[in-house]
Protein backbone atom coordinates (compact mmCIF):
# COMPACT_ATOMS: atom_id res chain seq x y z
CA UNK A 1 0.00 0.00 0.00
CA UNK A 2 1.09 3.73 -0.59
CA UNK A 3 0.36 6.86 -1.83
CA UNK A 4 1.47 6.84 -5.35
CA UNK A 5 -0.92 3.72 -5.96
CA UNK A 6 -3.81 2.40 -3.48
CA UNK A 7 -2.41 -1.31 -4.17
CA UNK A 8 0.95 -2.90 -5.97
CA UNK A 9 0.41 -6.90 -6.10
CA UNK A 10 3.46 -9.02 -6.32
CA UNK A 11 1.86 -9.90 -9.65
CA UNK A 12 2.90 -6.15 -10.79
CA UNK A 13 -0.81 -4.82 -10.78
CA UNK A 14 -0.59 -1.39 -9.90
CA UNK A 15 -4.67 0.18 -8.60
CA UNK A 16 -4.63 3.84 -8.69
CA UNK A 17 -6.41 5.88 -5.48
CA UNK A 18 -9.42 6.84 -6.31
CA UNK A 19 -9.95 10.50 -4.59
CA UNK A 20 -13.20 10.34 -2.78
CA UNK A 21 -12.50 13.63 -0.52
CA UNK A 22 -11.19 15.68 -3.02
CA UNK A 23 -13.63 15.26 -5.89
CA UNK A 24 -16.28 16.49 -3.33
CA UNK A 25 -14.43 18.58 -1.62
CA UNK A 26 -15.32 21.68 -3.28
CA UNK A 27 -19.06 21.58 -2.59
CA UNK A 28 -18.24 20.42 1.07
CA UNK A 29 -16.97 23.64 1.99
CA UNK A 30 -19.08 25.28 0.04
CA UNK A 31 -21.91 23.99 2.66
CA UNK A 32 -19.81 24.21 5.69
CA UNK A 33 -18.96 28.00 4.70
CA UNK A 34 -22.26 28.56 4.26
CA UNK A 35 -23.45 26.76 7.67
CA UNK A 36 -21.06 29.72 9.73
CA UNK A 37 -23.26 32.29 8.91
CA UNK A 38 -26.65 30.45 9.93
CA UNK A 39 -27.86 31.37 13.16
CA UNK A 40 -27.56 28.77 16.08
CA UNK A 41 -30.91 26.64 16.93
CA UNK A 42 -32.48 27.89 13.62
CA UNK A 43 -34.28 25.66 10.86
CA UNK A 44 -31.79 26.56 8.63
CA UNK A 45 -28.55 25.89 10.59
CA UNK A 46 -30.48 22.21 11.05
CA UNK A 47 -31.31 21.83 7.50
CA UNK A 48 -27.54 22.59 6.39
CA UNK A 49 -26.23 20.04 8.98
CA UNK A 50 -28.00 17.41 8.00
CA UNK A 51 -26.94 18.12 4.43
CA UNK A 52 -23.18 17.94 5.01
CA UNK A 53 -23.71 15.07 7.15
CA UNK A 54 -25.51 13.51 4.23
CA UNK A 55 -22.45 14.29 2.14
CA UNK A 56 -20.15 13.08 4.38
CA UNK A 57 -21.75 9.60 4.32
CA UNK A 58 -22.28 9.82 0.53
CA UNK A 59 -17.96 9.87 0.54
CA UNK A 60 -17.95 7.49 3.13
CA UNK A 61 -20.05 4.93 1.39
CA UNK A 62 -18.39 5.27 -2.13
CA UNK A 63 -15.28 4.38 -0.39
CA UNK A 64 -16.70 1.64 1.37
CA UNK A 65 -17.99 0.12 -1.54
CA UNK A 66 -14.26 0.36 -3.66
CA UNK A 67 -12.99 -1.30 -1.17
CA UNK A 68 -14.93 -4.06 -0.91
CA UNK A 69 -15.05 -4.28 -5.30
CA UNK A 70 -11.38 -4.38 -4.93
CA UNK A 71 -11.06 -6.58 -2.23
CA UNK A 72 -13.06 -9.30 -4.13
CA UNK A 73 -11.31 -8.49 -6.84
CA UNK A 74 -7.45 -9.15 -4.88
CA UNK A 75 -9.01 -12.33 -3.60
CA UNK A 76 -10.95 -13.67 -6.69
CA UNK A 77 -7.74 -15.47 -8.49
CA UNK A 78 -5.67 -15.79 -5.06
CA UNK A 79 -5.03 -18.63 -2.87
CA UNK A 80 -2.89 -16.50 -0.11
CA UNK A 81 -3.06 -13.23 0.71
CA UNK A 82 -0.30 -11.25 2.37
CA UNK A 83 -0.29 -7.66 3.73
CA UNK A 84 2.46 -5.56 5.64
CA UNK A 85 1.68 -5.11 9.26
CA UNK A 86 1.38 -0.91 9.34
CA UNK A 87 -0.34 1.06 11.71
CA UNK A 88 -2.17 3.28 10.05
CA UNK A 89 -3.11 5.69 13.11
CA UNK A 90 0.84 6.55 12.38
CA UNK A 91 0.41 7.43 8.79
CA UNK A 92 -2.57 9.96 9.63
CA UNK A 93 -0.66 11.68 11.43
CA UNK A 94 2.38 12.54 9.00
CA UNK A 95 2.14 15.50 6.11
CA UNK A 96 -0.15 13.79 4.24
CA UNK A 97 -2.74 13.07 7.07
CA UNK A 98 -5.64 13.92 4.78
CA UNK A 99 -4.19 11.93 1.92
CA UNK A 100 -4.47 9.09 3.87
CA UNK A 101 -7.42 9.57 5.67
CA UNK A 102 -8.96 9.64 2.25
CA UNK A 103 -7.70 6.65 0.99
CA UNK A 104 -8.91 4.19 4.30
CA UNK A 105 -6.10 1.86 4.43
CA UNK A 106 -7.06 0.26 7.37
CA UNK A 107 -10.40 0.29 6.64
CA UNK A 108 -9.63 -1.56 3.46
CA UNK A 109 -7.24 -3.79 5.01
CA UNK A 110 -10.08 -4.99 7.84
CA UNK A 111 -12.46 -5.32 4.85
CA UNK A 112 -9.66 -7.89 3.00
CA UNK A 113 -9.25 -9.73 5.81
CA UNK A 114 -12.99 -10.41 6.07
CA UNK A 115 -13.60 -11.33 1.96
CA UNK A 116 -10.93 -13.47 2.86
CA UNK A 117 -12.54 -15.00 5.35
CA UNK A 118 -15.44 -15.37 3.58
CA UNK A 119 -14.10 -16.90 0.88
CA UNK A 120 -11.93 -19.29 2.68
CA UNK A 121 -8.64 -17.61 0.86
CA UNK A 122 -5.25 -17.43 4.03
CA UNK A 123 -4.96 -14.14 4.84
CA UNK A 124 -2.06 -13.02 7.00
CA UNK A 125 0.31 -10.12 8.11
CA UNK A 126 3.95 -10.02 7.56
CA UNK A 127 6.67 -7.55 9.20
CA UNK A 128 6.78 -4.35 7.58
CA UNK A 129 10.71 -3.64 7.94
CA UNK A 130 12.61 -3.19 5.37
CA UNK A 131 10.14 -4.51 2.09
CA UNK A 132 11.54 -1.49 -0.10
CA UNK A 133 14.90 -2.13 0.66
CA UNK A 134 15.48 -6.05 0.18
CA UNK A 135 15.40 -7.67 -3.06
CA UNK A 136 12.88 -9.89 -3.70
CA UNK A 137 14.86 -11.66 -6.14
CA UNK A 138 17.79 -12.26 -4.05
CA UNK A 139 16.62 -11.21 -0.88
CA UNK A 140 20.13 -8.87 -0.89
CA UNK A 141 19.74 -5.72 1.33
CA UNK A 142 19.98 -3.02 -1.44
CA UNK A 143 20.37 0.33 1.25
CA UNK A 144 17.72 2.90 2.51
CA UNK A 145 15.83 4.53 -0.13
CA UNK A 146 14.55 7.74 -0.33
CA UNK A 147 10.84 8.17 -1.08
CA UNK A 148 11.56 9.71 -4.70
CA UNK A 149 13.26 6.38 -5.21
CA UNK A 150 10.49 5.16 -6.81
CA UNK A 151 12.81 2.31 -9.04
CA UNK A 152 14.14 -0.97 -7.43
CA UNK A 153 17.65 -2.00 -8.86
CA UNK A 154 19.79 -4.73 -6.90
CA UNK A 155 23.21 -4.23 -7.28
CA UNK A 156 24.14 -7.72 -6.36
CA UNK A 157 22.03 -9.64 -9.01
CA UNK A 158 20.66 -6.62 -11.35
CA UNK A 159 17.04 -7.57 -10.82
CA UNK A 160 14.83 -3.64 -11.97
CA UNK A 161 11.39 -3.42 -11.10
CA UNK A 162 8.78 -0.51 -9.97
CA UNK A 163 10.08 -0.05 -5.72
CA UNK A 164 5.85 -1.23 -4.95
CA UNK A 165 6.16 -4.04 -7.15
CA UNK A 166 9.61 -5.04 -5.13
CA UNK A 167 7.73 -4.42 -2.15
CA UNK A 168 5.11 -6.58 -2.77
CA UNK A 169 7.28 -9.25 -3.63
CA UNK A 170 9.17 -9.09 -0.62
CA UNK A 171 5.82 -9.30 1.16
CA UNK A 172 4.80 -12.02 -0.65
CA UNK A 173 8.38 -14.04 -0.02
CA UNK A 174 8.28 -13.49 3.60
CA UNK A 175 4.47 -14.68 3.92
CA UNK A 176 5.28 -17.86 1.96
CA UNK A 177 8.13 -18.50 4.25
CA UNK A 178 6.35 -17.87 7.38
CA UNK A 179 3.49 -20.30 6.32
CA UNK A 180 6.02 -22.99 5.36
CA UNK A 181 7.90 -23.15 8.69
CA UNK A 182 4.50 -22.86 10.15
CA UNK A 183 3.51 -26.38 8.17
CA UNK A 184 7.05 -27.78 9.12
CA UNK A 185 6.96 -27.07 12.65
Amino acid sequence: MGFDFFVATSDGEEIKRPRFLKILQRKLKLLQRRLKNKQKGSNNRHKLNQRIARLHQRISDTRKDWHFKLAHHLVKDAGMIFVENINFVSWQRGMLSKQSADAGFGQFVNILEWVCWKTDTYFAKVDKDGTSQTCPNCGTHTGKKYLEVRIHKCPECGYTTKRDVAAAQEVRNRGVTIEMLRHCA
